[in-house]
């Protein structure tokens, strides 16, 4: 399962770690997806709330990625469920245009 944490992006804002678990001990980066109150209904959005530690309904947004230093990742708030990890690949997916690929 996926970690949620909080990060000092813009502001502290919690994420999405979507580097894979095994190789992030060796980075000194990791690639995350901010997670927004704002929900938009895109396509590109995962929703996410209480039942992943946050405090109030969020989107997970695919189209703002970011590669952060680790350093940068706070406290562990929580994990996407499996059926959210679903719709996270297809998220992702439609983020950057990969479908035709598939």
């Amino acid at each position: 399962m996926r970690p949620l944490h909080v990060a000092r992006l813009d502001k502290p804002r919690p994420v999405v770690v979507l580097t894979r678990e095994l190789i992030r001990p060796r980075l000194r980066n990791v690639t995350v997806a901010p997670i927004t109150s704002t929900i938009r209904g895109l396509s590109t959005e995962v929703l996410v709330g209480t039942q992943n530690g946050l405090d109030h309904p969020s989107a997970i947004s695919c189209d703002n990625l970011q590669t952060i230093p680790k350093l940068q990742l706070g406290r562990l708030i929580g994990y996407l469920l499996p059926d959210q990890e679903i719709l996270l690949t297809e998220a992702i997916t439609l983020a950057f245009d990969l479908e035709s690929v598939l």
